[in-house]
């Protein structure tokens, strides 16, 4: 074949691919693609694409033709300077190599294993940095010239255009969907706020003497609410720290950690329905302590005690409330609205346990749950939501009005 006839070829081969790289959308495929049309258009049967991988020491063989079985998708050789591949990354530019002469690096044993005899490669420049190497591999001796970098350097413009196309398709499908999510997930957690906020006040009205009683109760309870929906509000925020929880509540009535609160342990993240959960529950024990217990009384303390204990792949948390400093009742037979969501929700929905011991110089209450297993802040998740049966669960539990509320 005359030089002309190489190079309309050559040109010809160019244009089939760059048609395809404008219509491709997965990088494995155009890879692909591209060893095969270049392996035709330059007569040479060994061609691959090395892709250069996040540890920038090594570089796979993301696509090829002609190589063994093992190869392609698996195979790795050195960015470094053990191979042609690696001196181009270095130097940036295209490398020619003779295997039986060359000094400069190491021939990868997989070139020998193929019985590689001259090489040539050229780098893949992406948009911020080098996707990896294209690289021509032939079995006999060949002297690669300008015309053949050339040539190779024009497929691996095409490819890096290509796949930095591909990557910003991707990127922004993936915006796409996560918008999609975040609306419907805001439409969620709207919903279940309402329905929440229903069953809270058709409870407190029940549980309620007079109409002020009822609007100081819903006023507080409300206010709780949005204290705690505030911490989840937060710019890409989907966990809630148990510390964050407890002094949100308490300092709002009117607690000061370090004086009459004290916090030990470990802080510990919880998904936003654990965390609402549990955000109502310290709101009903600090409003019980303020009321009757021991934040009524200028030398009453609380102390909070969070432990948690790993178990195969879960963890269990186990929160202790105790108040000391002021004189109680014992256990009360009358209960609330308060004490049912101790009681009750709190375990069922958190998925653990409640306990509550009267002592003489105070209450003690003893929270135990699971954390739930996703607590990565990435995208919000409508299981971490205060879901439909929440608010189903609070509005079926009707107890006797009493002093523990």
């Amino acid at each position: 074949m005359s030089e002309a006839d190489k190079l309309r070829r050559q040109v010809a081969t160019l244009a089939t691919f760059g048609g395809h790289a404008l219509r491709s959308s997965e990088i494995g495929e155009l890879l692909q693609e591209a060893t095969q049309l270049v392996s035709d258009a330059v007569e040479v049967d060994l061609v691959k694409v090395l892709q250069l991988l996040p540890d920038g020491q090594n570089l796979l063989v993301r696509a090829g033709v002609n190589w063994h079985p093992d190869v392609v998708g698996q195979a790795t050789i050195p960015a470094g300077g053990g191979s042609a591949a690696g001196h181009a990354l270095r130097t940036n530019g295209p490398v020619i190599s003779d295997v039986a002469t060359e000094n400069r690096f190491h021939t990868p044993r997989l070139l020998l294993e193929h019985g590689v005899r001259s090489t040539v490669n050229v780098v893949i420049r992406g948009e911020k940095t080098p996707f990896g190497v294209l690289e021509v591999d032939s079995r006999e001796h060949r002297s690669f010239g300008r015309d053949d970098n050339d040539s190779l350097q024009n497929y691996a413009n095409l490819l890096a255009s290509a796949i930095d196309r591909i990557d910003k398709q991707r990127d922004l499908a993936n915006s796409v969907k996560k918008q999609e999510v975040l609306l419907h997930e805001l439409q969620h957690r709207v919903n279940n706020m309402l329905m929440t906020i229903r069953a809270v006040a058709r409870l407190t009205r029940a549980k309620s003497a007079s109409l002020d009683e009822f609007a100081n109760a819903l006023d507080d309870r409300l206010t709780a609410l949005a204290r705690n929906h505030a911490l989840l509000s937060q710019p890409g925020r989907t966990t809630v720290g148990v510390r964050e929880i407890l002094q949100q509540e308490l300092s709002a009535q009117g607690a000061v950690e370090g004086q009459n609160l004290r916090y030990h342990g470990p802080e510990i993240f919880l998904s936003s329905k654990q965390a609402q959960m549990l955000a109502m529950a310290f709101h009903e024990l600090a409003t019980n302590a303020v009321k009757h217990g021991a934040l009524s009384v200028e030398s009453g303390r609380v102390e909070v005690t969070c432990t948690v204990e790993s178990g195969g792949r879960s963890e269990h948390v186990r929160l202790q409330w105790r108040e000391s400093g002021v004189m109680i009742e014992r256990d009360p037979v009358k209960r609330g609205y308060g004490s049912d969501v101790l009681e009750k929700s709190v375990p069922d929905l958190l998925g653990g346990t409640f306990h509550r011991t009267f002592h003489p110089d105070g209450i003690e209450c003893v929270i135990q749950f699971r954390i739930e297993s996703d607590r990565t802040p990435q995208t919000l998740s409508a299981s971490d939501q205060l879901d439909a049966r929440t608010a189903g669960r609070l509005a079926r539990i009707s107890m006797p009005v009493g002093k523990s509320d």
